[in-house]
Order: C-alpha cells, then sequence, then structure tokens
C-alpha cells in the first residue's frame, strides 16, 4: 500500500504539466562523533512548484515526498506525514530541500536566518549557507553545488548533532 501511495504522488506532480527532472541520487549520512557512514540511494522526482519525490532503491521501500504542503516520509521504519502549513520547524526542513532544488538559496538563508555565500566554480555554483543562531533542532548549514544549466548537483545538510547528509544527484 505505501508503494501505491508513492507512485500516486508522484503521477499527480508529473501530470500537472510543469517542468519537471529525474535522476538518481546517491546519498551519505555521516555521524560526526562516530564517523560513521550511512549510504542510500535511488531516483528523484522533481517537478514545479512543489512536489518532489525521492524514492530509495537501497534501502527499498524508503520515501522523502513533498507534495506541496505536505511532507511524507518513511526513512528505515521513522514515518513522519506532516502538514507543513501549521508545523514551523518540519516547514523549514521542507523548505530547505525544496528551495535548494530549485536554486532559491536566498530564500533558504532567509527563512533559516542564515548568511550566504555564492561562488562561481567551473561549470557551475557552490552555495554555503550557515545558520546564525542554530536551533538545538533542525539544518545548522547546507552547501549547494549546481552545474552550468542552475539544476542541483549536490547538497549537504548540516544538522544539530552533528550529523550531515549528502546527496548527490546524477
Amino acid at each position: 500500500m505505501k508503494k501505491i501511495l508513492v507512485f500516486a504522488a508522484l503521477l499527480m506532480g508529473l501530470n500537472a504539466g510543469a517542468q519537471s527532472f529525474e535522476s538518481t541520487f546517491v546519498q551519505t549520512k555521516t555521524l560526526q562523533l562516530t564517523g560513521k557512514k550511512i549510504v542510500s540511494e535511488g531516483t528523484i522526482t522533481y517537478t514545479e512548484p512543489a512536489n518532489l519525490a525521492m524514492i530509495y532503491s537501497k534501502p527499498d521501500g524508503d520515501y522523502f515526498i513533498v507534495d506541496g504542503p505536505f511532507l511524507r516520509f518513511d526513512l528505515r521504519g521513522i514515518s513522519l506525514d506532516v502538514n507543513t502549513d501549521t508545523n514551523k520547524t518540519v516547514r523549514i526542513q521542507r523548505n530547505a530541500i525544496l528551495y535548494g532544488i530549485q536554486g532559491k538559496y536566498e530564500d533558504i538563508a532567509k527563512e533559516m536566518d542564515a548568511d550566504c555565500a555564492v561562488t562561481s566554480v567551473k561549470g557551475g555554483k557552490h552555495v554555503v549557507i550557515k545558520v546564525r543562531k542554530p536551533a538545538l533542532k533542525g539544518y545548522t548549514g547546507m552547501e549547494l553545488d549546481y552545474n552550468a544549466k542552475g539544476r542541483i548537483t549536490r547538497m549537504v545538510l548540516e544538522e544539530a548533532g552533528g550529523i550531515s547528509t549528502e546527496y548527490l544527484v546524477k
């Protein structure tokens, strides 16, 4: 049943007629304290303006979906289904990922009360975002890399508590 809901959400976004991209990704979560790395992979589908689905093949069955204001995920047995219109903390996390994919890094910085530095690099841009006053929960910073066409190729999310998650998008 879970996979049916995931594919239904994907189809709703793709049939909306908005621009989209689909690619594969590799996710590496690093626990700073121990140095332990957890590697996952899957397919990412984005449809403007606010539909994103990350369907994991390793581990199979995991998913992360942004469907308009809703954030839904099931990652390694931890599930969440939240309307971000009514949950500010989760909305900021949802928007950081969504805006990162959209290339709206200034919006991320504004919403997270963060500093944003953009550097032109060969073939694209490198963006570093650092939260001025990190909270006990949530992101403390981000790194974003975009190719010459403005498409995301790498996203690093730094969390309070020393967890770093890197996404490499093919």
